[in-house]
């Protein structure tokens, strides 16, 4: 969406200054603002079509219901913290 409205604001720009000074403003900044509008139409198209051959949105499955677990299943994998646990550590690892 956001590219809509740079497009838009350059063709303005560029439109605007064109008449008021020509020259650079009517050479450079119409076909960029074009371009990033084409650009963005064809981007807004892509990712329709991926949206909707990936099935997201509609296809959305409701949650199980279940409610979430209240301790954690086995050991943290913390790193040792002390000088002397990260020398073992390091022993066990050669």
């Amino acid at each position: 969406m956001w590219l809509y409205l740079i497009g838009i604001v350059l063709v303005i720009v560029g439109l605007v200054g064109t008449v008021a000074g020509g020259g650079v403003f009517g050479i450079v900044l119409i076909p960029v603002g074009l371009i990033v509008l084409a650009s963005a139409f064809f981007y807004g198209m892509v990712s329709r079509r991926a949206e909707r051959a990936g099935g997201s949105g509609a296809d959305a499955h409701p949650s199980t219901g279940r409610p979430l677990p209240h301790s954690l299943s086995g050991t943290p994998g913390h790193a040792p913290t002390s000088p002397e646990a990260l020398t073992d550590a390091r022993r066990g690892n050669q």
